[in-house]
């Protein structure tokens, strides 16, 4: 499982929307979680960001797992900075 932290202040004022942080994910062959506390959050399942995801703070930290992790943790990375 790899962790890969994300700076999400180098966007403009507005806000990520989810349903691109879904997109994102989804394009990735591995498994893409967001945890919270104590809620790990599927990042490919639209309803369960609507419901559980609250973001805080300026980072965002993604769990990526199985095959081709790092490449996706590179493309979330790049896809959200911008």
């Amino acid at each position: 499982m790899l962790a890969k932290q994300i700076s999400i202040t180098t966007r403009s004022a507005r806000p990520l929307p989810i349903s691109y942080i879904v997109l994102v994910a989804q394009q990735c062959p591995c498994d893409v979680y967001i945890r919270q506390t104590d809620v790990q959050i599927n990042a490919k399942d639209y309803d369960q960001m609507m419901r559980d995801w609250n973001p805080r703070g300026e980072r965002l930290v993604f769990y990526l797992n199985g095959a081709g992790e790092a490449a996706a943790g590179d493309r979330l990375q790049k896809a959200l900075e911008v």
